[in-house]
């Protein structure tokens, strides 16, 4: 049974639209009632972050159960310093490549940085269009400081989930207010406040209408008792086992860049490597004229209108 929520009307529908999709031949998309029978049952939920129409296709078919559009996209694929620097308008552009996948994936889109800070109006109706981006978008998610210094944002949850549109919290480490933590740091680690709060404030999105939570960076003892105060799903990124499931980004599985590798991450995969070794093959091959090969990767003409091809060309 679903916890009472503000989106329940929403959820209804949108169960109700793939269900009669996936009778007309189109793949049956997961829905909110499916993440959440799954997580009553207990069985751990699988999310991946995803930003491009070749990786979400693969994490589709890997049967993952959601995929979060990430803002983190900035970093992590256009080669920002930070989440902050990302246009809504490039952000989307990402959001309607990854719904351009088939499969079964619940799809997830955040609100980037200055989407939504600026004023409740201005929050909704950015809110309202990335919604319209696609009918595959489930969901949105928004980051949330403690309670004591972000009411502003719980309070456009509220709004935002009372217009039936279905919102992810995302507390802990929160990226887009990284100046305001002091960098990328350990969330409820250092003083028992900070602890309390974080539980207080996973509490406050859960009564304002969120139907599931990303727990960042916290500790995993917090992450489990935090998760087992709650009747929404939790989903972790460097929170422990607790959790009621797991996200991370796609190039970190896949390992598919360079550099610093952050401890909550298990690279399943060393992309990265593969994909130098065979650039440089194909460099070494080109150079040596061993590809192509005019056998194998080449179109071939019909010998009579290569003759009279060159005859005209001899008679020009």
């Amino acid at each position: 049974m679903l916890p009472r929520l503000r989106t329940c009307s929403y959820v209804l529908r949108h169960y109700a639209k793939h269900f009669y999709s996936s009778h007309s031949g189109a793949p049956r998309i997961n829905t909110i009632h499916d993440i959440y029978d799954k997580y009553t049952k207990g069985i751990p939920l699988t999310m991946c972050t995803a930003y491009d129409y070749i990786t979400a296709n693969w994490v589709q078919k890997s049967n993952c159960d959601m995929i979060l559009v990430g803002d983190s996209l900035a970093m992590t694929t256009l080669g920002y310093d930070s989440t902050t620097d990302l246009s809504l308008q490039e952000f989307n552009y990402h959001v309607k490549s990854v719904c351009r996948t088939s499969g079964p994936a619940l799809i997830i889109a955040d609100m980037p940085f200055g989407s939504f800070e600026a004023s409740i109006e201005t929050g909704i109706s950015n809110a309202i269009d990335m919604m319209k981006l696609s009918h595959k978008v489930t969901s949105l998610k928004l980051e949330v400081g403690l309670h004591s210094r972000d009411g502003y944002t719980i309070k456009l949850i509220k709004q935002i989930c009372s217009r039936g549109i279905p919102v992810v919290g995302h507390i802990g480490l929160t990226p887009q207010k990284i100046h305001s933590l002091g960098g990328y740091k350990v969330q409820g680690n250092k003083k028992i406040q900070d602890a309390k709060e974080l539980l207080e404030t996973a509490l406050m999105l859960q009564e304002a209408g969120c139907w599931a939570l990303v727990l960042e960076c916290v500790p995993h003892k917090i992450a489990k008792y935090i998760t087992s105060k709650m009747s929404i799903p939790t989903i972790g990124i460097g929170a422990g086992s607790g959790t009621s499931g797991q996200v991370l980004v796609v190039s970190d599985i896949l390992g598919m860049k360079d550099g610093y590798v952050p401890k909550f991450v298990k690279q399943y995969a060393q992309s990265q490597d593969h994909s130098i070794t065979a650039l440089c093959k194909f460099n070494s091959e080109v150079e040596e004229r061993s590809f192509p090969n005019d056998e194998v990767h080449a179109f071939k003409i019909k010998d009579e209108v290569w003759k009279s091809f060159i005859d005209s060309e001899a008679k020009s």
